[in-house]
């Protein structure tokens, strides 16, 4: 697994339960929880000094999901609250909107889920390494799905495996990449995306 001083964690809410809730990949087993974003986030230092045994301050990124039940199965989106917030949110709400009609849906579906049978998207930049994404994965292998904008009238997918025993590389399409490989790396070598809709339909995502 990636090492680095940052912990990653993810709130998740389901759009329906009020209540919000906390995991990290660098904090086996933690699961917290609280009524509000605010509040949650206001106890996080004290609760992975509990967790982890030592004092913080500790040094975060900080990422929302949103799950969407679906009647094919469970997706979820990511976005990390960081420096680059404002273009993640656009693809972040692009697949929002996408969620809500039954063949976009359906086609977001079709990604690899992962080890709980979830269809996760992360939304990506350009900048963003392979490395930063595994580092919000369970060490032990996963599989998810990054998406990013292109030329703001496209939306890039694709899948990649994380597995532990071929330390420090993840796999796109059955070709190895290192962790210092860029997402616009790999969009450039892919090559192939489609257009979103231009019309009042949600962009269609890929």
């Amino acid at each position: 697994m990636v090492t680095t001083e940052a912990i990653n964690v993810i709130i998740r809410s389901d759009g329906n339960d009020p209540d919000f809730y906390a995991t990290s990949p660098q904090a086996p087993g933690l699961v917290f929880g609280r009524r509000t974003t605010q509040d949650l986030r206001a106890e996080l230092q004290d609760v992975l000094s509990f967790h982890f045994g030592r004092p913080g301050p500790f040094d975060m990124v900080v990422h929302h999901e949103r799950h969407f039940e679906i009647a094919d199965g469970e997706l979820v989106t990511r976005m990390a609250l960081d420096g680059h917030a404002e273009d993640r949110r656009a693809v972040y709400m692009a697949l929002g909107r996408a969620a809500g009609y039954e063949d976009q849906a359906s086609g977001l579906l079709a990604a690899p889920p992962n080890m709980l049978g979830e269809v996760v998207y992360v939304c990506t930049v350009m900048s963003d390494t392979l490395g930063w994404i595994v580092n919000q994965l369970d060490p032990r292998g996963d599989t998810i799905n990054i998406a990013v904008s292109v030329a703001d009238i496209m939306i890039f997918t694709t899948s990649f495996t994380y597995n532990q025993h071929r330390e420090g590389m993840v796999a796109i399409n059955t070709k190895s990449y290192d962790f210092d490989t860029t997402i616009s790396q790999v969009v450039r070598e892919i090559g192939i995306v489609k257009p979103t809709s231009r019309a009042e339909e949600p962009p269609i995502c890929v």
